[in-house]
């Protein structure tokens, strides 16, 4: 027994003598200094700080880089006590965060301020080599549903009692005018400075300049059984359509990329939709809804959240003169061709909506202008839709405020061009005006 005891002591010191031969255990080291990846521990009230995606550059000189987000985390996240997380290359000797005033070992457990750019030290487990990354946290500084107004021109057309429409042709911004017994238009390639005004050759003397609309590329009016059309404002070309089955009552819309009217049966009993084709005018058999409106009402092209085209056209007057309050939502199917939906039977906005102005613009409708069947405005300021047409509130006078530079008014122009929504002219209850204004979402910028 004492003997066995022997030859076991001996084998455990020689294992000993192997692990310990130099005076110590043997610890693998590295000169890596390099940060591989960089996040966020996650917060539940501010879930964009822990998915937010950050990028590790290297710059020419190996012992320095940079850790950003190209894409920057929703305004007013805070920032102040973040807790920072770190993947190495090789387990570095030591961390070091440094801010203008103090300096501090990194532990894993940190809560650090971002709000300015952080420097960080990694020196190397063999201390052989010196790193230095420059963290910078982006936070979007601007509110994103930010609308900002500015007036372009306080007035293009100085005389009173002309009905007006503003709309865009090509990149010229244009305004017709018509006070009942001549058509003016008005040019301008920045909506800021104006002609002084031509007479366009070819449109009735007495146009209803407010039922003109701009389309691939022209311009389109009907009155009086035909269509007149321009390329560039100021030369029209007619077409007769006296003759025809369908009879031209009023310009509708641009909608799937092809430009549509209403037109009227020459029995005179049933309205329907007519649409260029190539030229020349096709009408759907298909008689529209009782109620349809034939003048001052708003139409607006947009894609649903479905990704399929659809369009809206808000109130108006129908063919008895009764002011409408509809809000008729039409959509394509291959199997039922177009259909309608009228979306104001269970959501009425009011009792009428006469001479409003609406755009798609930023995912949502906007509805500028326009009086009740009281004569009463809509709204003093804009109203908006989230759900496609379906309600609508009055925006938030904190991000979208209209009233330093709009007066309350129907029979505005609307329109989108680039990344901007403009306002032109219009019918206050006691003046004309002719004014351009021009809003925009701070978080859009298509231009």
């Amino acid at each position: 027994m004492r003997c066995n005891f022997f030859y076991i002591l001996c084998i455990i010191g020689i294992l000993l003598g192997s692990c310990n031969r130099d005076g110590g255990t043997t610890v693998t080291t590295s000169s890596e200094t390099d940060v591989t990846a960089f996040y966020f521990a996650s917060q539940d009230s501010f879930p964009s700080i822990g998915s937010t995606s950050f990028t590790i550059s290297h710059y020419a000189t190996q012992d320095t880089g940079l850790i950003t987000n190209a894409d920057s985390m929703t305004y007013l996240t805070p920032v102040t006590r973040l807790v920072p997380r770190f993947t190495f290359k090789a387990t570095p000797s030591s961390a070091t965060v440094f801010y203008p005033d103090t300096a501090f070992a990194l532990t894993g457990k940190d809560t650090l301020d971002f709000t300015q750019p952080v420097l960080i030290r990694i020196i190397s487990s063999d201390l052989t080599a010196t790193k230095y990354y420059r963290i910078k946290v982006n936070v979007h500084q601007v509110d994103p549903d930010l609308f900002r107004w500015d007036e372009l021109c306080p007035a293009v057309v100085y005389r009173e009692s002309a009905a007006t429409k503003g709309l865009v042709l090509g990149n010229r911004f244009v305004l017709f005018a018509n006070d009942g017994f001549e058509n003016t238009v008005y040019l301008s390639s920045d909506g800021i400075s104006w002609d002084s005004g031509s007479e366009p050759s070819g449109l009735p003397a007495n146009c209803r300049v407010r039922e003109i609309i701009s389309a691939n590329g022209k311009l389109y009016y009907c009155q009086d059984d035909k269509v007149y059309t321009s390329s560039d404002a100021l030369e029209w070309q007619e077409l007769d359509m006296s003759a025809e089955t369908y009879l031209p009552r009023v310009m509708l819309m641009h909608f799937n990329d092809s430009v549509w009217l209403v037109s009227e049966h020459a029995s005179g009993h049933t309205y329907h939709l007519s649409v260029e084709d190539g030229g020349t005018w096709r009408t759907y058999p298909q008689a529209l809804p009782a109620g349809w409106p034939l003048s001052d009402f708003t139409a607006v092209e947009f894609v649903s959240s479905s990704e399929r085209p659809r369009a809206t056209i808000i109130g108006g007057y129908d063919t008895e003169g009764n002011g409408l309050n509809s809000r008729w939502n039409i959509e394509y199917s291959v199997a039922s061709g177009y259909r309608y939906a009228n979306f104001a039977i269970d959501h009425p906005v009011c009792s009428a909506i006469l001479g409003a102005s609406a755009v798609w613009y930023g995912k949502r409708f906007y509805l500028f202008g326009g009086v009740d069947n009281e004569a009463q405005y809509v709204s003093e300021t804009a109203l908006y839709s989230d759900d496609e047409g379906l309600n609508w509130f009055p925006v938030d006078t904190a991000h979208n405020h209209l009233m330093d530079v709009y007066s309350p008014r129907t029979q505005t122009s609307a329109f989108v061009h680039g990344s901007k929504v403009y306002l032109m002219g219009g019918q206050t209850r006691t003046e004309t005006l002719s004014d351009v204004l021009c809003g925009q979402l701070t978080n859009i910028d298509w231009e």
